[in-house]
C-alpha cells in the first residue's frame, strides 16, 4: 500500500511537470531568452555608431558656435566686401584707374581674403 502511495505520488509530480511544459511557460520563457540576447548583441553591435554620431553631433555644435563667433567678429564686413566687389565690377578700367585702382581682379582676389 505505501509503495501504491508513492508511486501515486510519483505520477502526480510527472503530472504536474508534464502540466507546466504544456502551458507554454518553458517554451515562451526560451524564446525570450534568445530574443533578448538577440536585441543585446544588436545593441553591443551597433553602440560604437551611436557613439560616433554624439561625438559627431558635439563636434557640430562647437562648429557652429564658432561660426557665430566669427560672423559676431566680422559684423557686417561680408556685406560691405560683396558691395565693394559689385562696386568694382560696375566700372570700366578709366573710372577704376580715376579712384586709384589699377589692378581690379588683383583687388577683388584682397577683398576676398577677408
Amino acid at each position: 500500500m505505501a509503495e501504491k502511495i508513492r508511486e501515486v505520488k510519483a505520477l502526480q509530480n510527472k503530472v504536474r511537470t508534464l502540466e507546466k511544459d504544456l502551458t507554454m511557460d518553458k517554451p515562451l520563457a526560451e524564446i525570450k531568452g534568445i530574443l533578448w540576447t538577440n536585441i543585446n548583441q544588436s545593441l553591443s553591435n551597433i553602440w560604437p555608431s551611436i557613439q560616433a554620431i554624439y561625438e559627431q553631433i558635439e563636434l557640430v555644435n562647437a562648429t557652429h558656435g564658432e561660426i557665430q563667433k566669427a560672423r559676431a567678429l566680422l559684423g557686417q564686413m561680408p556685406d560691405q566686401a560683396n558691395r565693394l566687389i559689385h562696386f568694382l565690377n560696375s566700372r570700366n578700367r578709366e573710372q577704376l584707374e580715376q579712384l586709384g585702382i589699377p589692378d581690379r581682379i588683383g583687388t577683388i582676389l584682397d577683398i576676398k581674403e577677408f
